[in-house]
């Protein structure tokens, strides 16, 4: 199939003016709507029009503002199916399936939890692949590079892998689950629950918004870490005498976690340059405030874990 069959033809911003302002009473509109053509590939900026309607300024920011090669992708119409699925993801490890665990024995997972294990390392190291393989091993360097909205393969290979990953971070709440069912409460914590809600929900704007450039390669440190986590939970499923000799790495696998964020850190750090993706400041700024706030969480947790069990 023809990759160009696959995408609707971008509108100028003329055209996505008119569309959706025509007949509606506007008094001023943001100046920075015009600073794009949407013909030349690059994504209409996110600063929302001025003076207008909430369902104008959804709008806009949903359909035009948007990559528009993932509107009809599975979760990507809008961010109301995967809210739910975090609506619902809490509403069980919160209250109903402690609720249903209340009176019941821990259920033994272990067989599931060996190929559940084994299946989600295979998923992380393919879409790192994925990612790799789509742009930076070919054109991408590690600087400033802008998303491109475009028919081109290896474009659409990418916002596709992206697409993958949102999959799989959705997946990843079943961690929790097993927890639950498990009654394994203490691993269910703050963290572990913020963490979760809070990748797939960044991992859904990443898709609908930036799915490629600079922006995709946050994604691959975190699937290697993915490798060795699910890798490590693997391993602790063959057995005590396992679990005994692989309790060392835990440390460095929290350890490995908050360096990714400062390798996360450094390279987001470029977007908030003025000449760096301006037109896309919003995301750079929930991306960069997003990664702090795990890495202080992180950083709390090691130092309770492990910092302080040394000292006493």
């Amino acid at each position: 199939m023809n990759l160009d069959s696959r995408l609707p033809p971008r509108k100028t911003v003329l055209t996505s003016i008119v569309s959706h302002y025509s007949n509606r009473s506007v008094t001023r509109m943001s100046v920075d709507i015009f600073k794009l053509d949407g013909q030349d590939g690059k994504a209409l900026p996110i600063h929302v029009p001025q003076n207008v309607g909430f369902l104008e300024t959804y709008r806009y920011i949903m359909e035009d503002a948007a990559d528009s090669r993932v509107a009809d992708w599975f979760l990507m119409g809008s961010p109301f199916p995967l809210l739910g699925i975090i609506f619902l993801y809490l509403l069980f490890v919160l209250r109903f399936g402690p609720l249903f665990m209340k009176n019941r024995k821990p259920y033994n997972l272990n067989k599931f939890m060996i190929c559940y294990n084994i299946s989600m390392a295979i998923a992380s190291a393919t879409v790192f692949y994925g990612l790799l393989t789509s742009g930076f091993t070919t054109k991408f360097s590690l600087g400033c590079e802008t998303h491109v909205i475009s028919n081109d393969p290896d474009s659409y290979r990418t916002a596709r892998w992206v697409w993958r990953l949102l999959m799989l971070k959705v997946l990843e709440l079943s961690d929790t689950v097993i927890f639950i069912l498990r009654k394994k409460y203490n691993q269910a914590s703050f963290l572990h629950v913020y963490h979760h809600t809070s990748t797939a929900f960044l991992s859904w704007i990443a898709c609908k918004f930036v799915p490629g450039g600079m922006w995709t390669f946050t994604i691959m440190p975190n699937c290697i870490v993915h490798v060795i986590m699910y890798t490590y939970y693997l391993l602790a499923c063959l057995g005590p005498q396992v679990q005994k000799r692989i309790a060392p790495w835990k440390q460095y696998i929290t350890g490995l976690q908050m360096f990714q964020f400062i390798i996360m850190i450094c390279h987001m750090f470029q977007t908030l340059l003025p000449t760096c993706e301006p037109n896309r400041k919003p995301i750079a700024y929930i991306y960069m405030s997003q990664i702090l706030v795990m890495f202080c969480m992180f950083c709390d947790y090691y130092k309770k874990s492990y910092l302080r069990k040394k000292t006493q």
